[in-house]
């Protein structure tokens, strides 16, 4: 007998009398079950859940659409992906080592504006990759969206910049190190304000 089964039982013996709430009660009982198991099968991370690295490298994320916290990773070979469109970060990311970000929209917090830390800081010795990204600031926002360290690698690729106001900060800023150490490739700037300063990235195709 299935966990399922046993649960439906149970329901009944609960409930006898009371045949149409009890059916709406089974049904509702397991849907929440197999939601709750098809997310624990896939590892999903829900809004609100912290971000652990259970394991020294090639910890993997998918994260659902919602309001999710920001964090710090620093284990090697970081993979984060959204299940699908939603997935927003309210705080924060900062990456201290490989990584793969994909197809989530980094925000930021207001911490991050005070401290000039914008939505994300790559530090060294990171390679970090941003993959259909959106990258988003308030309106009034003054400071850079990516902030990378002399010494780290970024790769942002096919990904959105928006929000943010008109200053003089760039929005990927990049003061120390190659400018092929940051690629920006087939991304948009939908701000006001310059995309990076040259000779501090290389820029591929553009708008």
């Amino acid at each position: 007998m299935s966990i399922n089964e046993i649960v439906v039982r149970q329901l009944r013996k609960q409930g006898e009398g009371i045949s149409e709430r009890l059916k709406l009660d089974e049904f509702n009982t397991l849907v929440r079950r197999r939601v709750e198991t098809f997310i624990d099968a896939i590892g999903a991370i829900l809004p609100g859940e912290m971000f652990t690295s259970s394991t020294k490298k090639d910890n993997a994320f998918l994260v659902t659409a919602g309001s999710h916290t920001g964090a710090i990773f620093d284990k090697p070979d970081t993979d984060l992906r959204a299940i699908g469109p939603g997935a927003v970060f309210e705080r924060r990311l900062i990456l201290e080592a490989d990584a793969v970000i994909e197809g989530v929209t980094l925000s930021g917090d207001p911490l991050g504006e005070l401290l000039g830390t914008g939505c994300v800081h790559v530090k060294s010795p990171a390679v970090v990759i941003f993959r259909g990204c959106a990258f988003e600031r308030p309106e009034d926002s003054v400071t850079s969206m990516v902030i990378i360290g002399g010494g780290a690698k970024v790769t942002l690729l096919g990904c959105v910049f928006k929000g943010s106001g008109t200053t003089s900060s760039p929005v990927v800023y990049h003061p120390a190190g190659a400018a092929t150490d940051v690629q920006i490739a087939y991304s948009y700037n939908k701000t006001g304000n310059t995309l990076f300063t040259v000779g501090d990235a290389t820029s591929t195709g553009n708008h």
